[in-house]
């Protein structure tokens, strides 16, 4: 690998920062939602010949190109991307958390899907959420400290696919993300906003401090170098040693430690949950829409199927009366969201820990399309949609955080790779694991704490994994059910597109309409993730982004239908950060990255 342009380009990209305006201040204290906005001048997308790589940084999609370039593969450069991400974006995802990984490899013609999601400690208990009056916690409580912390997946998840898939060497992947936290990175507006809507947790931690704040306790300013040499060490450990030493080392030693001495809400993870931890190879959830075959993760994820049932309904209503920007659009997706995610919120968690009849229940549902698009004409603006014969919803709803990352590549040998991953919300837990530089997560937030059963209720239980495609016999903890998407679309036996997203619950919309923009309008990569965006999920209501043409008209247009919109935060009034690549027809590649972001495409 050439050393010195990721400097090169730290200088550059820093420098071009500081004459950006500033994001707005961060809201109270809460659930930390992410400024997203669009520019008044949108990107346009890029057309590369052979190998693709969009990432929601520069440094992080330029390094997975030199990875190819270097003769390496797309999961080689995955690997790569990760490790780079956790250094520029560690307030989104790192080694501290967990991922989903879809592989296509083009010479096998099979699409495998690796499961790192995070799991649930042998200890945890529901009541660790509760407050003395028995209700769930506030949102910042909950989701800051020990007690949070899941057990993170993605290190074995990378590991795994590169041991089956990799072609250069493990510890050579390592280097540029090495080199960028010994040396430093100019911080970004994204991530100075990141650190000054976390201040306070972060105070609280003094391994957390001392990595992200001055040493006066104030941010850094945008521009400014942020070194981050414990992550460097780490990375050099992992690079040597692989898994072992962070599921069983040294690092495992330094994640038990951080969790059960944590000074915020000590928590119960172990040395024993760490060893019996293992990534998932499962099969991909598939399923057809308008002639196109699209893969996607099944379980813990409910992302592949709530989509499955989103665009199966929206499927019944042509698609040139529902073009984008339209109120006839944004009624019919209102109505497939409400049905979608009502189906959801009920049936879908851990597959491992539910009958196999709920499992198996959404294809049922998807060979029924008389019944759902019965249930999405039924749907009445204004109010929640209650699934027939399904319990009452739960009174609250998981605080899925938003700041979750997706990167795509295409490599010079077709292959793909779709990956999404998390350490939850903003921040992970507020927790830098101490002399290693790394955030844990704060996943066990996404279990469904307001109840005491269902298919998300906090389980610690052990069961096998008999979903898994192999390794049957593991004992593994329930994990959190998920709403990330990354997808991989085929027209006959060849991938035509690849995508997905950041944004919490809201991954699923987003997706969603970029597929709809692509598949049904025929628009070009970036185009369709530039495209204005709804929102509902069954809450009777409907967010528009805050750019939406028109929004004010439309609003009048959706209240006559009977549809209250949704009020948005000043300065949040965007949501996702989708990278997506799609095979042109003449073979080139076209990739598009979200505005929203500091998303980036590069290839060659």
């Amino acid at each position: 690998m050439r050393r010195g342009w990721p400097l090169i380009l730290l200088v550059f990209w820093g420098g071009w920062l500081v004459a950006q305006e500033p994001p707005p201040p961060p809201p109270e204290a809460g659930a930390f939602p992410e400024p997203v906005s669009v520019p008044s001048v949108l990107p346009q997308g890029v057309i590369t010949e052979r190998a693709m790589v969009a990432a929601a940084h520069p440094l992080a999609a330029r390094t997975g190109v030199e990875i190819l370039r270097a003769g390496g593969n797309a999961i080689d450069a995955m690997v790569a991307v990760q490790m780079v991400l956790n250094v520029v974006e560690p307030q989104s995802s790192g080694i501290g958390g967990g991922c989903f990984i879809l592989w296509h490899d083009r010479a096998q013609a099979q699409t495998y899907f690796v499961d790192g999601r995070e799991e649930c400690p042998r200890a945890a208990r529901r009541e660790d959420f509760l407050g003395p009056d028995g209700k769930v916690l506030g949102d910042t409580a909950a989701m800051t400290g020990g007690q949070a912390v899941g057990v993170p997946g993605t290190v074995a998840a990378m590991h795994l696919a590169h041991s089956r898939w990799g072609k250069l060497p493990w510890r050579d992947l390592f280097l540029p993300a090495i080199q960028l936290a010994e040396e430093g990175i100019g911080v970004t507006p994204r991530l100075r906003w990141a650190i000054q809507a976390n201040r306070e947790r972060l105070l609280r931690a003094p391994a957390s401090r001392a990595v992200f704040l001055l040493p006066d306790g104030s941010a850094p300013e945008i521009g400014q170098v942020l070194r981050q040499p414990d992550l460097g060490r780490t990375f050099r450990l992992l690079a040597e040693q692989g898994p072992r030493v962070f599921y069983e080392g040294e690092l495992a030693q330094r994640i038990v430690a951080a969790v059960q001495e944590a000074p915020i809400r000590p928590g119960r993870l172990s040395q024993a949950d760490l060893a019996d931890y293992r990534a998932v190879l499962r099969k991909p959830f598939r399923f057809e829409y308008r002639g196109f075959t699209v893969m996607a993760p099944s379980a813990p994820s409910s992302g592949g199927y709530t989509l499955a049932l989103l665009l199966a309904i929206l499927e019944e209503t042509p698609a040139d009366e529902r073009r984008p920007g339209t109120a006839s659009f944004i009624d019919a997706y209102a109505r497939a969201e409400s049905v979608a995610f009502a189906i959801r919120d009920n049936q879908f968690g851990d597959a491992d820990f539910l009958p196999a009849a709920d499992v198996e229940a959404v294809s049922h549902w998807l060979s029924q399309p008389e019944t759902l698009r019965a249930w999405a004409k039924a749907v009445q603006p204004g109010k929640r949609w209650r699934l027939p014969a399904a319990a009452e919803p739960s009174q609250g709803a998981p605080t899925e955080g938003e700041n979750t990352t997706h990167f795509s590549i295409v490599d010079g040998d077709g292959n793909v790779v779709a990956c999404t991953t998390t350490i939850e919300h903003g921040m992970g837990s507020g927790l830098i694991v101490p002399g290693a530089g790394f955030l844990l997560n704060n996943e066990l937030t996404d279990f469904d704490l307001h109840r005491a059963r269902g298919p998300n209720a906090l389980d610690a239980q052990r069961r096998p994994r008999r979903t898994a495609v192999e390794d049957a016999h593991l004992q593994g903890g329930k994990r959190p059910r998920s709403s990330m998407t990354p997808v991989i679309v085929f027209r006959g036996p060849e991938p035509v597109l690849t995508l997905g997203s950041p944004g919490g619950s809201q991954i699923i919309g987003v997706v969603g309409q970029v597929l709809t923009g692509v598949l049904d309008h025929n628009l070009d990569m970036q185009a369709a993730i530039n495209l204005p965006r709804v929102s509902c999920r069954n809450r009777g209501s409907i967010e528009l982004e805050g750019h939406y043409p028109e929004r004010s008209a439309m609003a009048e247009r959706l209240q006559a239908l009977g549809w209250p919109l949704r009020p948005l935060i000043p300065g949040y009034e965007a949501w996702g950060g989708a990278q997506g690549i799609r095979r042109r027809a003449d073979g080139r590649l076209e990739g598009g990255a979200d505005p929203r972001r500091e998303g980036a495409v590069r290839g060659y």
